[in-house]
């Protein structure tokens, strides 16, 4: 490209002159961006040059490619460099070298057109340059973003199964945000949406910003800071004890185990264990369940009358007459059904035991046999 002899020396001094724009370049970076300013001089200075050499060159034959940018992108963002101050460092610097050459280019009196004609040519240089690094900036951090994700999910998931090293945990706890001496909640949670929605509804009662969740076989776990008040509807979730990292072990399965319950019986909010009862030993004790089943309500498989009024009989507090309405039937009818049942099971419906041992059986069979909740609760 053709350059007037007043624009050619202007080049040769700005290229014999350019280390001292380069510290300059550093020096104004510094002084405007404080995120650079944190960092060494000594790891910056690299990149910088290359850019400035890069403009010289665009400046003396329009052959600046940019070739640096994608790198110094890619080390901005590993550095923990916002990509909007990534844009202002380059900004600043194609204004400290553009000042320079334009401020020789006068003093030796050059055409200003050809000034001007440069001045729009480095701009389009220096957004193509700016395009390139910011493209990088977003790759390395998504990718950091990600890697950090991917490793904090394995720290949860390891502390969640207790297989996270006891020497390694309070370290691994304290980069992750947590704090090993503090008690946590433990949960497990499904919902209808994905596992974003259940996070975000999860996030007042997260111990941080960066949650301390992961996936497990499709459920969100993980650690919370106290126990959820108010779900979005349709969520379930199953909660532990607050214990500290290094004991979450148990207190987890706890709370898988009073998902797992609440899940079956078509439940939705928070539970414990000790909240679902003998609806968390229904799901955990099938056998017991199956034994009951055959024992109080095989008997009736081809007598659905009896089992239909013993179902309206329990859910109805146990009141023949009210029960009678309820089944457009005389109470001496319901009276009758009931005592075929006992006649047929050897069951005694004022028995304590016996309508628990019922109750799980019914429970049993709506819930494990049926998947759906069982008919009725005595509990």
């Amino acid at each position: 490209m053709a350059r007037s002899a007043a624009v050619a020396e202007t080049l040769g001094c700005l290229v014999r002159e350019a280390e001292a724009v380069v510290d300059l370049v550093l020096d104004r970076v510094a002084a405007e961006i404080p995120s650079y300013a944190r960092v060494p001089r000594a790891l910056l200075r690299p990149g910088v040059a290359a850019s400035v050499r890069d403009g010289i060159a665009f400046l003396m034959d329009g052959e600046g490619r940019g070739l640096d940018a994608a790198a110094a992108g890619a080390d901005r963002a590993a550095r923990g460099i916002p990509v909007e101050d990534v844009l202002r460092a380059y900004r600043v610097g194609v204004r400290t070298v553009w000042e320079r050459f334009a401020g020789e280019a006068r003093r030796r009196s050059a055409d200003p057109d050809e000034i001007l004609a440069l001045a729009e040519r480095v701009w389009e240089w220096a957004d193509d340059v700016m395009v390139r690094a910011a493209r990088e900036h977003r790759r390395v951090e998504l990718e950091t973003a990600l890697d950090a994700q991917r490793r904090r999910g394995a720290f949860i998931r390891a502390v969640l199964s207790g297989t996270q090293s006891p020497e390694s945990l309070p370290a691994q706890a304290a980069a992750f945000g947590l704090d090993p001496d503090r008690a946590y909640v433990p949960f497990r949670a499904r919902g209808p949406g994905d596992a974003r929605a259940i996070v975000t509804a999860l996030v007042p009662y997260l111990p941080h910003t960066a949650p301390p969740v992961t996936l497990l076989d499709g459920d969100v776990a993980g650690l919370l800071a106290r126990r959820p008040a108010a779900l979005p509807e349709g969520v379930v979730v199953g909660v532990g004890p607050a214990v500290r990292p290094a004991a979450a072990r148990p207190a987890f399965e706890q709370a898988s185990r009073a998902l797992d319950a609440a899940a079956r019986f078509g439940l939705t909010g928070v539970h414990d264990l000790a909240g679902l009862g003998l609806r968390a030993a229904v799901v955990a004790e099938r056998e017991v369940g199956a034994l009951l089943h055959e024992r109080y309500l095989a008997p009736l498989r081809a007598l659905p009358d009896i089992e239909r009024t013993l179902v309206a009989y329990l859910a109805g507090g146990m009141h023949v007459e009210d029960t009678a309405r309820a089944l457009y039937v005389h109470p001496n009818t319901l009276r009758n059904r009931l005592r075929r049942f006992e006649e047929l099971t050897g069951a005694d419906l004022r028995d304590h035991g016996t309508l628990a041992e019922l109750w799980w059986a019914l429970a049993y069979q709506g819930v494990i046999t049926q998947g759906a909740p069982p008919h009725t609760s005595t509990t």
